[in-house]
């Protein structure tokens, strides 16, 4: 513990008698031959090397009308939804801080998940509850294998954590390697293995019999599994947790539940690793108004279930349609989004579309997709006019259908 060099205390009777000593320090320097100005690059040395070394992550601010970038729900909030969140926040008080434990939503949660409400940790999107987890568990030292490509955020945040990333990469159909994972896991058994299924940005998946291969050789290292288009597509891995105490689950309400902007995750776990992430997470860190909001889209799932029976549709026409463009090849995606090999430049045909006023996302600097964009589902007739540009971009002529 470091302690402030003080000088002689005084007395008790003359404390506060007269002017108090300004004890022992030396007088400041008024030479300016002695002064050196300080140098930003001296008090950046004291940030972590491995974050210096790393980019942020980032998106490129710009708008569009058709935003096919961020995988969302394309229909947004039903109306009742939203009607019924904003009459609760009128009644609720805003000088309050939430709940210090949101007990309402995590016992909603385990009811909608099958888990126990101890078992729940819920916060500020998914990105917190990645957060929470590896900072709670990843140190110096410690090994994590990751699949790549997948979502970037966490080799950002594993690194600052400093942890050592044992990359895995995917298939050349760009599907889990199993048989990698297991050898990767056995040779340098790690603290943590991350698994984002349905994976982003791929759409590709990992079965619940494989997951449970990963957990029985991985033990007692952590299997991580961010499954946050679930509601989409994909196996349910809930099913694993009673026999699996080292299985961490991450969802959103991001996707599915149309609720990007207003960043509500959770987490689900062994009862015993909740309380150890909880100490990882930020206090208060879901506000009221993405707390009330979670409820009440929980109790009305059936306005969403048919929003996301759309988006399922949609990916499949958008699959279907996208596959007869000469030169291009989606993949097979559980999710609301397609990974498309493309025959253009991707810059170029960001750039093109982008100046057709769509937004989609170029991959082409991540590994194994120097050639792909990645396309989230839209409305019907955002499809439509994103599948005309294409045409027009790639075939310079002729109509979608």
């Amino acid at each position: 513990v470091c302690f402030p060099r003080v000088g002689r205390l005084l007395p008790p009777s003359t404390r506060g008698i007269g002017p108090e000593p300004r004890g022992d320090f030396p007088p400041p320097a008024t030479d300016d031959k002695t002064l050196t100005p300080l140098s930003i690059d001296k008090v950046l040395e004291q940030v972590k090397r491995q974050v210096r070394a790393i980019k942020a992550y980032t998106l490129a601010p710009l708008e569009a009308p058709i935003k096919l970038n961020q995988n969302e729900n394309p229909f947004g909030m039903p109306a009742e939804i939203r009607e019924e969140v904003l009459a609760r926040i009128a009644r609720s008080d805003w000088a309050r801080y939430p709940d210090f434990v949101p007990t309402r939503l995590l016992n909603q949660l385990a009811d909608y998940t099958g888990w126990v409400p101890d078992g729940v940790m819920a916060g500020n999107g998914s990105n917190e509850m990645i957060q929470s987890v590896i900072q709670a568990t990843i140190e110096p030292g410690k090994k994590v294998v990751l699949p790549e490509p997948t979502f970037s955020v966490y080799r950002q945040v594993i690194t600052v954590a400093g942890g050592e990333i044992c990359s895995v990469p995917l298939t050349d159909d760009l599907q889990f390697d199993l048989p990698a994972l297991r050898s990767a896991i056995g040779k340098h058994r790690p603290a943590m293995t991350i698994v984002c299924a349905p994976n982003n940005p791929t759409g590709s998946t990992l079965s619940q019999g494989d997951l449970a291969i990963l957990l029985e050789e991985a033990a007692p290292g952590l299997v991580v599994v961010d499954q946050a288009y679930l509601e989409i597509g994909g196996e349910d891995a809930v099913p694993l947790l009673p026999d699996h105490p080292n299985l961490v689950i991450l969802r959103t309400f991001s996707k599915a539940m149309a609720m990007g902007g207003l960043r509500v995750g959770y987490c689900l776990a062994d009862p015993a690793l909740i309380r150890e992430f909880n100490k990882a997470k930020m206090p208060y860190s879901l506000n009221v108004f993405s707390m009330i909001a979670a409820e009440v889209a929980l109790e009305r799932r059936d306005l969403l279930d048919p929003l996301v029976k759309a988006m399922a549709a949609e990916k499949d026409r958008l699959a279907t349609e996208l596959a007869r463009l000469p030169g291009a090849h989606p993949f097979p995606s559980v999710a609301n989004f397609l990974l498309v090999e493309v025959p253009l430049p991707p810059g170029v045909l960001f750039a093109r579309l982008h100046d057709r006023g769509i937004l989609v996302r170029d991959l082409s600097q991540s590994p194994l997709l120097s050639r792909h964009l990645r396309i989230s589902v839209g409305t019907p007739e955002e499809n439509r006019l994103l599948l005309t540009a294409l045409h027009e971009i790639i075939l310079g002529k002729g109509e979608a259908t």
